[in-house]
């Protein structure tokens, strides 16, 4: 990954948590509780945004980064281009990065659950959006719960766990489902876990797969430095 010097900062807006890398340190905070005066002073600032852009209203010299259609190894498969996620984009070029010469899923389970394939060559297949772990738990009003522990346990003796129990469930089974189909296809596939939920993810999965909570950052970092340069 692109190192960028300490005037540099990197900001990954999401909808539930804001973000950011400098000097090398990775933070993170909701939505809700973010100021913009808590960030560290830089002489340049860059973007990756699909929360509320009024966010950083004030913050001078900053740049919001778009999808490309290509960079570097990648292309993209959709057929236009703006309509894939900027969050999305960054995580794969930055999965690309790390991972060279292998197929690989990425796995980003934040507000929404998303998947995307790319071949070995940079290559991408395609995706899938589903809803995140919060969101399902919250889609009935009766049950809803803000949890966010999955349960190994199968069943439940009261509603309330009978919920949390069963939405979670729901989650990580169609999540290795996706990932035993690409198993199945590509004997060279590495499994990339991102977002806020991924490290709960992780301790449920029997893949041996790679946890980079922060791969959209990372991504930014390797897109910023063309732009610097």
């Amino acid at each position: 990954m692109c190192q960028l010097d300490n005037k540099t900062l990197l900001i990954d807006i999401g909808n539930s948590a804001v973000k950011w890398l400098f000097d090398g340190d990775y933070h993170s905070i909701s939505v809700d509780e973010f100021n913009v005066d808590a960030l560290p002073k830089a002489q340049q600032t860059f973007v990756s945004c699909v929360g509320d852009k009024l966010l950083l209203n004030g913050l001078k010299n900053t740049t919001f980064v778009e999808t490309q259609a290509t960079f570097n190894a990648f292309k993209s498969a959709y057929k236009d281009a703006d309509e894939l996620g900027v969050d999305r984009f960054l995580a794969m070029i930055a999965a690309i990065d790390r991972y060279p010469n292998q197929t690989r899923l990425i796995v980003d389970a934040g507000s929404a659950l998303t998947f995307d394939l790319i071949l070995a060559d940079g290559k991408h297949q395609g995706g899938l959006i589903m809803p995140g772990l919060g969101k399902l738990r919250r889609s009935f009003d009766r049950f809803c719960t803000e949890s966010q522990q999955l349960h190994n346990h199968k069943l439940a003796d009261n509603t309330s766990d009978a919920w949390a129990c069963g939405t979670g469930q729901m989650f990580t089974s169609v999540i290795s489902a996706q990932i035993e189909h690409y198993l199945d296809e590509f004997g060279d596939l590495v499994v990339v876990l991102s977002g806020g939920d991924s490290k709960l993810l992780a301790l449920r999965l029997n893949y041996g797969a790679k946890l980079q909570p922060n791969l959209v950052l990372d991504g930014l970092s390797i897109y910023a430095q063309t732009l610097i340069e």
